[in-house]
């Protein structure tokens, strides 16, 4: 099967195999690469601060690093907080012969979204997907007043016109990530935004977002490991259920999309490859917020399952209670149809609690899952929502 041939040879699962010296000259990539090259440059996108793992290494740094303010004579200095569609589209189309451009941001590449739900079922391979930053903009690359800083923005100070920041380290035996800051003249803020959970219990803990690169990667590695565990000796009939049920919270453009490269791949796959588990894989979304209802499937699907939906079934014309709320409603009714052609159960409800195998409706219905995505939409930044600046009504 091909996606799982790519799975096995796709570099860009092994980002440990990075060098030092290769992650420490990120900022100054070419402005042309090789296809390894390539995808070494676009696999920075699970890093973190946390030290708590961390050895004791210390980096030698100076204290009070970074760009100090422009002189005069120089070029004046754009600052750019992100690297998503905004921040990239600006530094894109920026004239590098009259502004020096530095970007900081915790991923060197740009993720094309619409198609990332294509790669977590091997559609389409992961660098398809992710532009390094140093082709969007060479002057990055090339130019000594510009760069690339692979770290978070923790504060700003509009007042003396500095932005503070911190570096994004591996967290595993790595160094530990220091502090430096950067002066600017023009700043953009362009740090998109995170998901919603609603202040819901267990979701940041058991779902997985469908944001990044590596989210796509986990999604993927996740349901290759419940197909191979599923046909195990001593699997029973209901633990088999439950590992090969996905869940898809959200009935957005995100969960819908997700929801049909799954049944695509379940039935173009799955079918032909796993004979034995064929018919127990299964998808679920929940469009929260509605009334739960559940939709008969055209493929075949185990008894057992529809202990999992002890509902009353009951529907809403409201469009606030459709996937697809946002879009016109002959596009909402062939999506439906579509999924439902697919075999995807449609249920409205509200979540009220995620465990590590299942979630929890308000109605007090417990939905087994072997993976659950969440893509209920999103929300401002944590530093967004810290600056004392002026905001839209939804804080961005």
């Amino acid at each position: 099967m091909v996606w799982f041939k790519n799975l096995i040879l796709n570099p860009l699962l092994k980002s440990s195999s990075l060098s030092s010296s290769s992650s420490s000259s990120l900022h100054k990539v070419k402005p042309t690469f090789s296809t390894s090259t390539y995808s070494i440059l676009t696999c920075l996108s699970r890093y973190t601060t946390d030290v708590s793992s961390a050895s004791s290494l210390s980096p030698q740094v100076v204290q009070g690093s970074g760009l100090g303010p422009t002189k005069a004579g120089e070029k004046p200095r754009v600052v750019v907080l992100g690297s998503g569609w905004a921040g990239c589209r600006l530094m894109k189309d920026l004239d590098t012969s009259i502004y020096d451009v530095v970007c900081v941001s915790p991923r060197n590449h740009m993720v094309f979204t619409p198609l990332l739900a294509s790669t977590c079922v091997g559609t389409l391979e992961f660098r398809s997907v992710a532009e390094p930053i140093g082709r969007i903009q060479p002057a990055i690359s090339r130019e000594p007043g510009s760069y690339f800083f692979l770290g978070n923005c923790t504060g700003i100070d509009a007042d003396k016109h500095l932005v503070n920041c911190e570096t994004v380290t591996d967290g595993l035996d790595t160094l530990h990530p220091w502090n430096f800051k950067i002066s600017y003249d023009k700043l953009v803020i362009a740090l998109g935004a995170e998901a919603s959970t609603f202040g819901i219990h267990g979701v940041k803990e058991n779902a997985i977002f469908l944001r990044e690169v590596h989210h796509a990667q986990e999604i993927r590695r996740k349901l290759l490991l419940n197909l191979m565990l599923s046909d195990m000796p001593g699997i029973t009939e209901d633990e088999k259920c439950r590992l090969l049920h996905c869940v898809v919270v959200g009935g957005g453009p995100t969960g819908v999309e997700f929801s049909g490269e799954l049944s695509d791949f379940i039935i173009r796959d799955v079918h032909q490859t796993y004979a034995h588990i064929k018919d127990y894989i299964h998808v679920t979304l929940i469009e929260v917020w509605g009334i739960l209802v559940q939709l008969k499937p055209r493929i075949r699907v185990p008894n057992n399952i529809s202990n999992y939906f002890k509902l009353t079934a009951v529907v809403k014309s409201s469009q606030a209670n459709e996937i697809l709320s946002s879009f016109d409603d002959r596009l909402r009714r062939y999506a439906t149809k579509q999924l439902q052609k697919s075999g995807v159960h449609l249920v409205r409800g509200v979540v009220k609690d995620v465990q590590s195998q299942k979630l929890i409706l308000n109605d007090g219905t417990e939905v087994p899952y072997g993976l659950l995505v969440w893509s209920t939409g999103v929300g401002p930044s944590p530093l967004v929502k810290s600056l004392d600046l002026q905001k839209s009504p939804g804080g961005r």
